[in-house]
């Protein structure tokens, strides 16, 4: 599916979720976008995000992303759970999102506690949901362990 958004400037939220998208484009005139809801798509990356100078929120939750990547600096939550996220690398895009304090990384396949180290380099996160990964149960006192190397 190809939305063009070109006549709709000055947009500040667009859901766009279970519309078989199958990559994200055509945002280029949405400088004000601050939210974007993708979840229940098709998408296998993220990409074409650079126009949005404002975005503070997306979703892209029940698709098939294999990694965080392209992602836009003010950025403060990141819903990407039921996706295909399986190693610490996957989460190297969070690091360009100095800003982002809310990350739902639920019901991937995340196996490697080497992703704590990667959470850890986020100065605002406050809110980080693992449940459902394989790496919850390899690490041990998986909560404790979080709440100490994450407090910021």
């Amino acid at each position: 599916a190809v939305v063009s958004t070109q006549s709709t400037g000055g947009l500040k939220c667009l859901w766009l979720e279970a519309n078989g998208i199958q990559r994200i484009e055509n945002l280029d005139h949405q400088p004000e976008l601050k939210c974007l809801y993708l979840q229940q798509n098709l998408l296998s990356r993220i990409e074409n995000l650079e126009p949005l100078v404002q975005l503070h929120t997306l979703n892209v939750s029940n698709n098939y992303i294999s990694k965080i990547e392209n992602m836009v600096g003010t950025l403060h939550t990141l819903q990407i759970a039921k996706n295909r996220l399986q190693s610490s690398d996957a989460l190297d895009g969070l690091l360009g999102c100095p800003k982002i304090s809310v990350v739902d990384l639920s019901n991937n396949n995340l196996e490697d506690p080497v992703i704590i180290d990667v959470l850890e380099k986020l100065p605002e996160l406050a809110v980080v949901n693992l449940m459902g990964n394989p790496v919850i149960k390899k690490i041990k006192n998986y909560r404790k362990i979080l709440t100490v190397r994450l407090a910021n």
